[in-house]
Formats: C-alpha cells, sequence, structure tokens
C-alpha cells in the first residue's frame, strides 16, 4: 500500500514539474526571452524549484508523525478523563453511604427518644393510677400493662385498670392528638376484647391519657363516651365535664 502512494506522488509531481516547464518557456529545452519583475524587496521574482518527492515523502511522514502524536495524546487524555470519573463516581457512592447511615442513625436515635418520652408518660400515668382507691366510680383493685398473641393477631395494652365491677383500658400518649383517639376506638380497643375476652365479662370502658393534648383530640375523645386524663403538676387530673356518662364498650 505504502509503494502504491508513493508512485501516485511520484507520478503526479513529476506531470507538475513537466507542467510548470511549459508555463515558464522551458518547453523544448528553450530558455526563457524574459524575466518577470515583481514589487518585491529583492526586484526580480526567482521562480522556485517544484518540489520533489522526497520532501513531499518527508512533509507526509511528519505530517503523519503529528497526528499520531495528537491521537496518542488525545487517547492519554481520555483515559485521564475515565479514571477521574470513576474515582468520583466512588467518591460520591462513598458521601451517599455515609449520609444513609447518618439518616438511618440519626432515625434510630430519635425512635429511641420517641419510646423513652412514651415509656416516661405511661410510667406516670400507671403509677398515679395505682394511687387512685377510685376511678370514674370504679374502686381499682389493680393496675397493669398486657401483652398478648393469639394466632396473628397481637396486642399491646398501655394500661389497663381492674375495678371491682368494671376494668378500664386507658391508651397513653406523652401528647395526646386526635388520630391517637381515633386508632384506639377503632382499633386497638376491639382488639383488646378479642385477646382477653375473660376480662370483659364485666363492664368495660375506654380512656386516653396524655401528658399534653390538643384541643381536637379532647373533643373527639368526649365525643366517643372515653374517659380523659392528664396531668397537672404532680397529680392526674379528669378532663370529662360535670355529669359524664362514660361509653360502656
Amino acid at each position: 500500500m505504502q509503494d502504491y502512494f508513493c508512485n501516485k506522488i511520484r507520478t503526479s509531481f513529476a506531470m507538475a514539474s513537466e507542467k510548470d516547464k511549459r508555463n515558464d518557456g522551458y518547453e523544448n529545452g528553450k530558455q526563457p526571452d524574459r524575466i518577470s519583475k515583481v514589487n518585491e524587496p529583492g526586484g526580480v521574482y526567482q521562480p522556485q524549484d517544484p518540489p520533489t518527492f522526497e520532501k513531499v515523502w518527508f512533509m507526509f511522514q511528519q505530517s503523519d508523525k503529528k497526528w499520531q502524536e495528537t491521537e496518542r495524546f488525545l487517547k492519554e487524555k481520555s483515559l485521564e478523563t475515565e479514571r477521574l470519573m470513576k474515582e468520583q463516581s466512588r467518591e460520591t457512592d462513598k458521601r451517599f453511604k455515609e449520609t444513609d447511615r447518618l439518616v438511618r442513625n440519626l432515625s434510630k436515635n430519635m425512635g429511641g427518644l420517641n419510646n423513652t418520652v412514651g415509656e416516661v408518660a405511661e410510667d406516670y400515668f400507671r403509677g398515679a393510677f395505682s394511687k387512685l382507691g377510685e376511678l370514674s366510680d370504679v374502686k381499682v383493685k389493680t393496675v397493669d400493662g398486657l401483652q398478648r398473641t393469639v394466632g396473628k393477631l397481637t396486642g399491646q395494652f398501655d394500661i389497663v385498670v381492674f375495678g371491682d365491677t368494671a376494668n378500664i383500658v386507658v391508651e397513653v400518649k406523652h401528647k395526646l392528638r386526635k388520630q391517637d383517639v381515633v386508632r384506639f376506638y377503632k382499633k386497638i380497643f376491639p382488639t383488646f376484647k378479642r385477646l382477653y375476652p375473660e376480662h370483659c365479662k364485666v363492664r368495660l370502658f375506654g380512656a386516653v391519657a396524655g401528658m399534653t393534648i390538643d384541643d381536637e383530640a379532647l373533643a373527639q375523645a368526649l365525643d366517643q363516651g372515653l374517659l380523659v386524663f392528664t396531668q397537672s403538676g404532680q397529680k392526674i387530673v379528669q378532663l370529662n365535664p360535670e355529669g359524664f356518662e362514660p361509653r360502656e364498650f
């Protein structure tokens, strides 16, 4: 293939050289009668020798060499760019993993904090109910928390006040909200009746208690006939209005 290009170049330059001779008055071996003058510093135009095959071939080799160097440079830059992108990708992935770990730990700690606050509220009301001799016209016998699983049904109940003529199931929250009240009478209370039928042979009342209670939660609890308790100083306070009749479930 290289010989082919060499022959082509030789033929092209031979034809060009012959043409230049004819144009410049060298045809049939005759010298030109006159020399053209131009307005150049030298004063006389000196015709340049046509490029030889060797010169053109040298220029071609130099151009090919420069192209190879350029191609090698671009390839090296491409490899370097690819390496940097991989390093950045690994660093970004590492940071994402670290952020995810921190978020998980924070969620875990917040969950633990919420559980601790809830347990403090449960302990407070359990101790307070245990000190009462009577709760809503029911003589208090014992106060306890219950948990039981029957088949696939599991229930955990914060406080159950066992009385002489009735039992009271109490849902405790540090801050009682409306959704807590709805969940209690729609889900938790029915679950208690299914898991503890032996405690439903007497009258059964429901109650909610919170260290703080928002207005919507209080209104919802009263509307559903639940007893409502909160804390005030070192004692618990019942928020049901005078003459309130609790609903028997």
